[in-house]
């Protein structure tokens, strides 16, 4: 995971556009009387951004007696949220610009609203709410708010992520001796300061990411070998090592720390139970 860049130009003007893209009539006079009270709450949105207290943001009643309203405002192939779409692609680093972030691991093709929009209307096309995602991700988001238990989720446009690692993987072989893998999270040390760990937990955990890194893993699984196998008709398994290890370590700078298939890699190299396959009877 890697955190990215929010949108950087003025929220309210998105959602000035949204509104003035309805046609004319009786919606759209509702939604311009409403543009005051709003931009109101966008100022105090980012206030709370600005100082990562998102998740002390209480709704506002009464721009929930319009929330039908303000819903229209939200369509994912709207001209207005491509555009913004668009603009936070144009933000990130090109290595991570597809993918969803929140687990590395599918295509990020929807957008996840942080603030949930069902309790949140008058947000619903603010940019700074707005985090590409993927569906399955999203699906497992629902609406799950950032208040009451406490987050539930990272917000990779604002928590800092630990620069130690947090992700492993433990390699074993099962009762038919075939090799097996399971990912975890551990605070090495308590270096990771306690309730961002928690938080990370809590991500892992509702957004099912062991098991959905271990189905992406075992697809990677026969790549890694292949390489391994490539390499063997020129190298000694220690430089076939030294070589991989060296390359994943490059990508841990494109893709983080604690990249499902950087973990993989360096574990499975590291592991006498994997490597012992490929050495020479």
């Amino acid at each position: 995971m890697k955190n990215l860049k929010p949108y950087k130009d003025d929220c309210f003007d998105i959602h000035k556009r949204a509104v003035n893209k309805k046609q004319t009539g009786d919606l759209k006079e509702r939604l311009a009387k409403l543009n005051s009270n709003v931009e109101t709450e966008y100022k105090i949105f980012l206030e709370k951004f600005t100082m990562n207290q998102l998740g002390q943001l209480i709704p506002n009643t009464a721009l929930s007696l319009s929330k039908a309203d303000l819903l229209t405002l939200y369509s994912y192939q709207s001209s207005v949220i491509i555009s913004v779409r668009e603009s936070i692609r144009k933000l990130q680093i090109k290595t991570i610009i597809t993918t969803c972030q929140n687990c590395t691991i599918d295509t990020a093709n929807t957008l996840d609203h942080l603030l949930p929009k069902t309790s949140y209307p008058e947000f619903v096309v603010n940019p700074k709410n707005l985090f590409p995602c993927c569906s399955t991700c999203n699906s497992y988001k629902l609406d799950s708010t950032e208040s009451g238990a406490g987050q539930k989720f990272l917000n990779l446009y604002l928590d800092d992520l630990p620069e130690e690692q947090y992700l492993f993987l433990s390699v074993y072989l099962d009762s038919n001796n075939d090799l097996d893998f399971k990912f975890h999270l551990k605070n090495v040390d308590s270096k990771i300061e306690a309730n961002i760990f928690s938080v990370i937990e809590s991500h892992y955990e509702k957004l099912h990411l062991f098991d959905r890194m271990k189905l992406k893993s075992i697809e990677h699984l026969s790549e890694l070998e292949s390489r391994i196998l490539a390499f063997s008709h020129r190298l000694s398994i220690d430089e076939i090592v030294i070589h991989l290890t060296t390359a994943v370590n490059d990508e841990k700078e494109a893709y983080g720390e604690n990249h499902w298939k950087c973990i993989l890699e360096l574990t499975l190299l590291n592991s006498l139970t994997f490597m012992d396959k490929f050495k020479a009877p």
